[in-house]
Formats: C-alpha cells, sequence, structure tokens
C-alpha cells in the first residue's frame, strides 16, 4: 500500500505541478513581468530608502520566490546594479524562468499532495475524485484563502512588514486555520465546533503585519489584479490536486488493498 500511496502523491504533483505552471503563463506571470518594469524602473533616479526593517517580495501562490531587504543609504542604478550582480542570481527570461517555474510547482505540488494522501490514509475513509476536490477546498482555505485575508498577494515592488513577523503570522494562521476545519470536519457536538470558529478566527483578529508606510511605484489597479489572479490560480491548483489526488487514491490504494472475489462453482 506504501509504494501505491507514493505513486499516487508523485502523479498528483506531476500533474497538478505542469498545468498550474501552463494557469500561470496566462495571466500571472505576464504581471509580475510588468511589476518588474516598475520596480527596476525605480533605479532609474537617485532615491533614499528610510530604514525600517521593511522589505518587499515576490509572491506567487502563498510561495515567496523572492525577498529584498530595503537599503537605508542614497544610491544610483550604477551602485544598485553592482551590487544585484554580485549578491544575488535570477533565471533568465524565457525557457530558463519558465523551467525553474515548473520544478518550483511540481515541488510544491508533491509537498501538498503528500499531506493530502497522508490525511487520506489517517481517515481510512473511501476517497474519489469528487471528496478529493473537498479537501483541495479544504487545502486552499488553510494555505491560500485564510492567510490572503491578512497577507495577500503582493507584486515586487512592494512594500512589506519584517519577514519574520510575516512568517510567524501565516504559520500560526496555517496552523490554527487546519486545526478549526478538522474540528469541524471530524467533530459532532457544538463545543469542538465552537472552539474551530475562535481559533480560524483569532489569527484574523489579531491582525496581520504590515508596515508602518507603504512605498511602492506599482499601480493600485495593477496589485488588486494580481491578487485576484493570484487567487484564481490557487484555486485551480488545489481543485486539480484534490482531484487528482483523489482519483489516484482511489485506483491505486483503495482499490488494489480489495480482496479478490473467489468463485465458487
Amino acid at each position: 500500500m506504501i509504494s501505491k500511496a507514493v505513486m499516487t502523491v508523485l502523479l498528483t504533483g506531476f500533474i497538478a505541478g505542469i498545468l498550474v505552471t501552463g494557469a500561470q503563463m496566462l495571466r500571472v506571470t505576464p504581471l509580475i513581468l510588468q511589476a518588474e518594469t516598475y520596480e527596476l524602473g525605480e533605479l532609474a533616479v537617485q532615491h533614499t530608502h528610510a530604514a525600517s526593517g521593511i522589505t518587499h517580495q515576490h509572491n506567487l501562490n502563498g510561495v515567496t520566490l523572492d525577498i529584498h531587504l530595503q537599503i537605508n543609504d542614497v544610491h544610483d542604478i550604477q551602485t544598485v546594479a553592482s551590487t544585484d550582480s554580485e549578491q544575488s542570481w535570477t533565471p533568465a527570461e524565457g525557457i530558463e524562468r519558465t523551467f525553474y517555474t515548473l520544478v518550483s510547482n511540481i515541488i510544491t505540488a508533491i509537498s501538498f499532495s503528500l499531506m493530502l494522501v497522508a490525511v487520506f490514509l489517517l481517515r481510512g475513509k473511501p476517497v474519489n475524485y469528487v471528496s478529493g476536490m473537498l479537501w483541495g477546498a479544504a487545502g486552499f482555505a488553510v494555505f491560500s484563502g485564510s492567510t490572503a485575508l491578512g497577507l495577500p498577494p503582493e507584486l515586487p515592488g512592494m512594500t512589506a512588514a519584517a519577514l519574520e513577523s510575516r512568517q510567524i503570522w501565516w504559520i500560526g494562521t496555517v496552523i490554527a486555520t487546519a486545526t478549526g476545519i478538522g474540528l469541524l470536519i471530524e467533530s459532532k457536538t457544538i463545543l469542538p465546533k465552537f472552539i474551530a470558529a475562535v481559533l480560524i478566527a483569532v489569527p484574523h483578529i489579531i491582525g496581520a503585519p504590515h508596515p508602518h508606510v507603504f512605498e511602492s511605484n506599482v499601480p493600485a489597479e495593477l496589485s488588486a489584479q494580481f491578487a485576484v489572479a493570484s487567487l484564481l490560480t490557487s484555486v485551480f491548483f488545489w481543485m486539480v490536486l484534490g482531484a487528482v489526488s483523489g482519483y489516484f487514491y482511489q485506483k491505486l490504494v483503495l482499490e488494489s488493498s480489495r480482496p479478490l472475489e473467489t468463485v465458487t462453482v
């Protein structure tokens, strides 16, 4: 059974990773490339960043692709260009960038597929592609929907609070939401359901960390378009992940573990 479960995880990860990469190419990636022109445009003139531990990041489907610490000094385009070339590396545009995006998405999909299949095994109940989609919806709620309420997807060139604070809030929100949804699904009485509702609400009552001063060259309309496109792509990713993992789990794990029927004459 374990080998069949591993095969389910790998097949699901490869299929979901490939499909979500194609979905990102439709809208998410073009918006990131457009935003990067604004980010690079701010380097063309001399400017100063105030020191406050503020960072900005490239955020795609809940995964931070790149973090930039803003520097408290005055610099021109020649200084920044040399610093970037020495301290950071980015894949070239075109095939190389698409390849690394694909690899990253496949690895991410395999990781999340592993969690879904582990839940299927622990619950020990029948699963198909329909119920798998429901678990995919739960995965979206835990890892994308709940966290986006406080920390929506961000384009390059946008400021954000300190990385450590955002990581702590994000991890706490994921744990609280996952626990809450688990209690809602498995519990039959009122008290656990009430505790679940409290757990889901607490991170948002506390609130996500945000910078004291917002600084961005990216138009607000472009940021809003990216947030919507990123979340819709994440919905697609989780629906595919849930449906495919449920399908292969049923075909490879459940059906292969059923005892063969004996025919008596």
